[in-house]
């Protein structure tokens, strides 16, 4: 009996801790998420690709290809607004998937120019936290 409640205890923490993983890693993908968007807004460079990993490898762009594409594209720009809805974020291990709608407001030339779509990045989780790893 004495084993039997132990055993019972010791699934139960072993399932809360599972659940306290899972939202921890939840709210660093979040925080993630909003330095992203943060960067983007202000087009900071630097705190842009502070959340790509340098194993970024998609669509034919690795993480120096990339880096240079988004410092084209910050300087094209005269301004960059970005706004995301909740994403949607599933966690698998070490891999993630964030998914959401956004909508994306560029002016250029004095002419603005409005993108809506979805938006589904791929994460990892490195030594130094949460990254992103393919979806940009």
């Amino acid at each position: 009996m004495r084993f039997l409640r132990f055993l019972i205890l010791f699934v139960l923490l072993i399932v809360l801790s599972g659940c306290n993983t899972s939202d921890n890693d939840n709210g660093e993908i979040l925080k993630l998420l909003a330095t992203r968007t943060n960067a983007l807004n202000s087009k900071d460079i630097s705190r842009y690709i502070s959340v790509i990993s340098l194993n970024y490898s998609d669509k034919g762009k690795n993480f120096s290809q990339l880096k240079e594409s988004i410092s084209r594209n910050f300087s094209q720009y005269e301004t960059l607004a970005y706004e995301a809805d909740s994403p949607e974020i599933t966690i698998n291990g070490k891999r993630a998937e964030s998914s959401c709608s956004y909508r994306l407001k560029l002016k250029t030339n004095g002419r603005e120019i409005t993108l809506n779509g979805v938006e589904r990045l791929e994460l990892i989780r490195e030594t130094a936290g949460w990254r992103i790893i393919a979806g940009i």
